[in-house]
């Protein structure tokens, strides 16, 4: 009976930590440059949306598990470079850039059995700020291809 605990206690152990988002990790990685960070369930970000709001934010809601959003010190622009490093390590796609005056916006996915597991945005400007935002989630490409055709406020 003891080992049969130990065993289960093991597994729990390592499925949990297997669900660790490598978006986590990155932030972990770079704490000491962190100016802001807020993890919120969307659960939680749901109460923010009333029943006027669009079914496609609902949608996005019901496949997320979490959000986090980052704010880093990126002065001497080390935590871009790292950003690069880590997008090409965990082969994140990269599905939109846009670039303006001064700015630029992002938005990564990474795919695990044709499934979109983790939704990364990034914009950054001028100011020595870069600024991330992820979402723990779990949807197929042509879910989310529709939620962003069908979608004004996504």
């Amino acid at each position: 009976m003891k080992k049969l605990i130990t065993f289960v206690f093991a597994l729990f152990v390592l499925t949990a930590s297997a669900q660790t988002s490598t978006f986590k990790k990155f932030y972990k990685s770079h704490k000491e440059h962190s100016q802001f960070s807020l993890n919120v369930s969307a659960s939680m970000v749901g109460s923010f949306f009333n029943d006027e709001d669009s079914d496609e934010v609902a949608d996005l809601l019901k496949k997320s598990g979490n959000f986090k959003l980052m704010v880093f010190d990126n002065e001497n622009q080390e935590v871009s470079k790292d950003f690069k490093k880590y997008i090409r390590r965990n082969n994140l796609k990269t599905m939109v850039r846009v670039k303006g005056d001064d700015s630029r916006a992002e938005f990564y996915t990474l795919e695990k059995n044709n499934l979109i597991k983790e939704i990364i945005f990034k914009a950054n400007s001028d100011d020595d700020s870069l600024v991330l935002l992820g979402l723990k989630t779990s949807m197929t490409k042509e879910e989310l291809a529709k939620l962003l055709s069908n979608s004004d406020k996504i």
